[in-house]
This record gives structure tokens, sequence and C-alpha cells, in this order.
């Protein structure tokens, strides 16, 4: 796998880059503007520690340095939007999406859309076969958006508890596209 810690999107107004602890800072601002998002999965607020401790949290058998997280800057240097992953996970063939947020201000314009075409373009390139995330029932507009960039139901889960709430889970899947080079940085 090629050691990239960037992409682009076709938008030259933003830049996405490559997430590491030391930016806890500046994604849990992201996340307090994202809380209706929290409240809709857990019943509650992002913690005021909710960004550091998405550098730690990883599923069995991977390691923080197994977790990607890039963040989607306007040109300003403002953060409005992030992806959170895991490589090779739950296969070495599979990339899994944990989370892709952007602030509400930035929704429903066709960001969301670029932002993961661009990381599907950055998978691609690294080799990545398949990509497989969850969303919840509840959600139904991410659900509905995952059906819209091509991924489809592989697996129900009845219920599952995320934090005061539970959840029917939809676990879904895709096959990576192969797309051009000039796409990486």
């Amino acid at each position: 796998m090629d050691n990239l810690t960037s992409f682009t999107l076709d938008n030259p107004n933003y830049l996405v880059k490559q997430l590491f602890p030391e930016d806890a800072p500046v994604l849990q601002k992201l996340y307090e503007q994202c809380n209706d998002f929290a409240l809709l999965t857990d019943g509650v607020a992002f913690s005021p520690t909710a960004a550091c401790e998405e550098f730690d949290t990883v599923p069995e058998g991977k390691t923080p340095e197994d977790n990607y997280i890039f963040g989607l800057f306007e040109r300003n240097h403002i953060l409005v939007g992030m992806i959170g992953s895991f490589k090779h996970y739950p296969d070495n063939q599979t990339w899994w999406l944990g989370m892709m947020m952007l602030a509400p201000i930035q929704r429903g314009q066709g960001l969301g859309t670029d932002f993961y075409r661009a990381f599907e373009h950055w998978l691609s390139a690294q080799g990545t076969q398949q990509i497989s995330l969850c969303a919840i029932e509840a959600n139904e507009l991410g659900l509905r958006f995952w059906q819209k960039m091509g991924f489809k139901i592989t697996r129900t889960i009845s219920s599952r508890q995320f934090g005061i709430k539970t959840h029917k889970l939809y676990v879904l899947s895709r096959t990576a596209i192969a797309q051009p080079k000039s796409h990486l940085v």
C-alpha cells in the first residue's frame, strides 16, 4: 500500500488531509457542530473527549495505526467534514468506513458525494477491493445516501445498543471502483 496521507476533490475550494491525535481539538469542534448525529445515534451529545477517543477506538484485532481519519477543509483551513475508516477490516481486501460527517451548513450541496467519491478513488489506488460500513435504521437520510453511492445491504443486525438508544443496523458493502491517479496527492 502506498503511504499517501491525503487526496483531492474535484472542487478546488476544499482539501483533504489525514488527521492525527494532535488534530483532536480541531476535530472536536466539528463533532460539536454535528451533535445532531450523536443525538440520533446515541441519544446524547458527543462527549468533550469524543475526538480524542476517535483516534484510539479500533475494532478487535486492529491498532491505532489501522485507523485513518481524514479531514475535509475549506481553503481557509476550517474543518467541515471527516471520514473515519479502518484499513484491512474485516479482511485484507476491505476498508471499513466507520463514520462520515459534514458540518450542517455543508450538507445537501453535493459535498458529501464529492468527499466520499474522492475517498473511494484514494482507496482504489491503494488496492482496496471492497468498502463496507454500517448504517442505523433511524438514519434514513444516511442509509439513502449510501445506497445512492452504490452500497448494498449485505446483512441486518436486529438490535445493538448505542449510548442510551438501541438500533437496528444495516451492514452495507460495495466494490471499490478504480479511478485515475490524478486524484492522489
